[in-house]
């Protein structure tokens, strides 16, 4: 199994329902591509580095996932830069399955909870 991360920067004009509904469509991108998502986080909106489409700021979104696909990276990219949502994006091969946080776990137990 291989594992990625990939972070990808959405307009920030979005409002939080239409930021997870694109979240929501690229984890489905990335089932569609055979892959399984692990973690999903918001780091929330931040200034650019250089301005994209006249913009200086962007939501940012980290998503790692795992795939038997070696072909998921370029595929998955090729999509992020269809959809008219996402500024950017950037995929890093990661050397070993990544770890839940704390936090991440306590949220999971809680939803496992109610």
């Amino acid at each position: 199994m291989r594992y990625y991360e990939n972070l990808f920067i959405v307009h920030p004009n979005h409002e939080q329902e239409k930021l997870t509904n694109t979240i929501e469509a690229v984890k489905k991108e990335i089932s569609n591509l055979n892959g399984n998502v692990l973690i999903v986080e918001e780091w929330g909106k931040r200034r650019l580095a250089y301005p994209i489409e006249k913009h200086r700021y962007g939501s940012y979104v980290l998503i790692q996932y795992e795939s038997e696909n070696s072909k998921i990276n370029g595929e998955l990219e090729s999509w992020m830069k269809l959809s008219p949502e996402i500024f950017s994006c950037i995929t890093v091969a990661l050397e070993e399955k990544p770890e839940l946080k704390t936090k991440e776990i306590s949220d999971i137990k809680e939803t496992k909870s109610e």
